[in-house]
């Protein structure tokens, strides 16, 4: 375990290299050096949740950043470079597909190994699914695209009934440990192994929700049936933990789940793009609205994606772009 350290002069030490591109968090982080070695400085003043996540995680053996020290609201962990699995893909560099395996295989051991004992105390339950289906109405239908309540009401049973889905599909698969932003960003490779980062709003809940995360993320484009092969991989996975789940009742739960993820993560472009100015992520939006309709299209949700595509048609212009 490690322990905090109380030297007060203990971060002067550390030279403040760059400020480091914070994504959605508001969270602060920078490179920092000490001697010829970069660390990554983070002030946040929850730290304490962090670390305590941090060392657990780290017990159970999976891919987290080393914990130098902590002071105050202030920690110094290990740099893990500037390959995030989401730059890979950007080059597109080859033996793509391997990293993905690897990151699959960090998955079921977050899921799996870091559950028990896992100092989290917060569910992935109807309360939360509820919240971001109305973070998805709020910032993604009304905000910015300027949907009215009389229109929203219109869908609103569609909504009622993905949450009863939702709330009764993951029941059997929810006591597991969810990363809960399980996507290219926040997975780095170093010395080819797959290192993990942003983890601290884990939650206990079902295992669909971070492989959507990262099968059906926004950031990059995955083919379908690189993307079948991948959720067979990964339940493989979990067979050699001794967890066997049913291809058919996992892929209707996985189908649901993924159409909630993409609602939650175009709730958060949207907010991240109007009101925190953080403009970056509104190139993300029509990817993630492609891959919201592509599910609802294969749904009972008709009414969600009757408006859903209706707005898809209109960020093939520029005029609704503008308004992010």
């Amino acid at each position: 375990m490690y322990e905090k350290q109380n030297n007060s002069d203990v971060l002067s030490e550390y030279v403040i290299v760059e400020a480091i591109n914070t994504g959605g968090s508001d969270r602060k982080f920078f490179r920092v050096k000490k001697g010829n070695t970069t660390y990554i400085l983070i002030e946040d003043p929850n730290i304490d949740q962090y670390v305590k996540i941090l060392n657990h995680l780290h017990q159970r053996g999976v891919g987290v950043p080393e914990l130098i020290m902590t002071k105050g609201n202030q920690a110094i962990i290990e740099d893990l470079g500037r390959d995030s699995l989401y730059d890979f893909m950007r080059n597109k560099k080859s033996n793509w597909q391997k990293f993905y395996e690897l990151a699959i295989e960090e998955l079921v051991k977050i899921q799996v190994d870091g559950y028990k004992d896992a100092p989290v105390n917060l569910y992935y339950d109807e309360e939360h699914i509820k919240w971001e289906q109305d973070y998805f109405k709020e910032f993604f239908l009304q905000q910015l695209c300027k949907i009215s309540e009389d229109r929203l009401k219109e869908i609103e049973d569609d909504f009622k009934i993905l949450l009863k889905d939702m709330v009764e599909g993951i029941e059997p698969i929810a006591n597991f440990l969810m990363h809960r932003d399980y996507q290219s960003q926040n997975i780095y490779i170093k010395n080819n192994r797959i290192r993990i980062i942003d983890f601290q709003s884990a939650r206990i809940g079902p295992l669909t929700y971070d492989l959507a995360s990262l099968l059906r993320d926004a950031y990059v484009d995955i083919d379908e049936r690189t993307e079948e092969y991948l959720i067979f991989y990964y339940l493989d996975c979990l067979k050699k933990m001794g967890i066997e789940i049913l291809k058919e009742k996992f892929l209707k739960i996985y189908s649901l789940t993924a159409i909630q993820r993409n609602m939650q993560a175009l709730g958060a472009f949207a907010n991240l793009s109007l009101n925190k100015n953080k403009t970056q992520f509104k190139k993300f939006i029509p990817r993630g609205l492609r891959l919201l309709n592509a599910e609802l299209k294969r749904s009972d949700f008709l009414r969600i994606y009757n408006l859903t595509s209706t707005i898809e048609q209109f960020f093939n212009c520029s005029d609704l772009e503008s308004t992010i």
